[in-house]
């Protein structure tokens, strides 16, 4: 009976030893030898172990389970949807933005150094003028074929219009003033005298009969009595209207050659970009610039930038994911771990379960075991 006993414990072992030796084996060949080895010229079978030997094709596998089960359009969108989600990015979003707005560096310090700037006050004064210039010379070119009454404003059309009476009573006021002053006095003797001069003999006798009362005291308030006469002012007002009805119908583009355009298109640009507070600007602090909007911008502009982004992402994910093109990262990647690597990486994740496998191997060799010791007793 002792016998027995013994024999049916020895099988036991012999089988547990077996069983676990086996399995053990196994798992171990899954992985090595990492080459394939050979004795001469016959490569040993089983070598390399399994996966080294499918590596390519493991690497191929898991960019497709990558992209097929685990990093999906479907899951990532899920995902991006989360209110939890998107809360966090908002509070992230919002905590980055908070810093930069909070830097002491001023903005021409930042352009500078984001942007690679070496001026950037003088390179927007720049900028600026050339786009102020372009929108001046593409509008002068429209107006060009129109006529200048269609260009001026309506109100200063009318203004001009209104004026041009009022105007004339101040060109012979100012007229009457100065002939009626010593200076406009002595001015016409001596345009008299002039003008008697060039007449010769007429002139002389013209002379004669005026030898105690010089000519300009017989003519100076006649001409001021004519000056103000009604018809004089209707004959001023009359021209000027009819000067100003003429410039309202001439085409812009005959006033060219009396102006340099490129000239008044450059200084008028310049004056406009010196009076725009580019410098004051640039030289203020970004906390202090944006101190007004602040708020807005964390508690508003950031969150609506956030979900305006996410939902461009979630809607281009899929065509933007294969363009990344996953699947050849995630084999590219495996493609260059070395096969050590890969077990490690595969050992951290089941070390247990391969280890109860040993162990499972070894029951059930000694369960084994104790059925062919049974039968050895019942032969015997």
């Amino acid at each position: 009976m002792s016998s027995i006993i013994i024999t049916i414990l020895f099988m036991v072992v012999i089988g547990a030893i077996i069983g676990g030796f086996t399995n053990s084996l196994a798992i171990k060949m899954l992985f090595r030898p990492y080459k394939a080895l050979y004795i001469g010229k016959w490569k040993l079978p089983f070598t390399p172990g399994l996966i080294p030997k499918r590596r390519d094709e493991l690497a191929v596998q898991l960019g497709k389970m990558v992209v097929d089960h685990l990093l999906t359009p479907e899951g990532i969108q899920k995902k991006m949807h989360d209110p939890v989600f998107k809360l966090t990015m908002v509070e992230y979003a919002q905590k980055e933005v908070m810093k930069y707005l909070e830097k002491e560096d001023t903005i021409e310090d930042l352009i500078k150094n984001g942007l690679h700037m070496e001026s950037p006050s003088n390179e927007t004064k720049e900028k600026a003028k050339f786009y102020i210039s372009k929108k001046l010379e593409a509008k002068i070119d429209e107006l060009k074929s129109k006529d200048v009454g269609e260009v001026l404003p309506e109100r200063l059309v009318l203004k001009v219009e209104n004026g041009i009476e009022p105007f004339s009573d101040l060109i012979l006021s100012k007229v009457s003033d100065y002939i009626a002053s010593p200076e406009g006095k002595e001015k016409l003797s001596v345009m008299i005298d002039l003008y008697l001069a060039e007449r010769g003999t007429l002139g002389s006798m013209i002379n004669m009969f005026f030898t105690n009362t010089r000519i300009v005291d017989k003519v100076q308030p006649e001409l001021l009595r004519l000056l103000k006469q009604k018809d004089i002012q209707g004959v001023i007002t009359t021209m000027l209207e009819k000067e100003w009805h003429t410039i309202k119908e001439s085409k812009l583009h005959t006033f060219e050659d009396k102006v340099d355009v490129d000239v008044i298109v450059n200084d008028l640009s310049e004056a406009i970009v010196n009076e725009l507070p580019i410098d004051h600007i640039m030289g203020l602090p970004l906390t202090k610039a944006i101190e007004p909007f602040k708020d807005r911008i964390v508690e508003d502009f950031v969150p609506r930038i956030v979900d305006a982004a996410g939902n461009y992402l979630s809607n281009q994910l899929q065509p933007l994911m294969k363009q990344l093109q996953l699947a050849e990262i995630v084999k590219s990647q495996v493609e260059g771990f070395s096969v050590g690597r890969i077990e490690d990486m595969v050992l951290s994740i089941s070390r247990r379960e391969f280890k109860m496998i040993t162990y499972l191997g070894a029951v059930l060799g000694g369960l084994i075991g104790v059925v062919q010791g049974i039968i050895i007793t019942i032969i015997g």
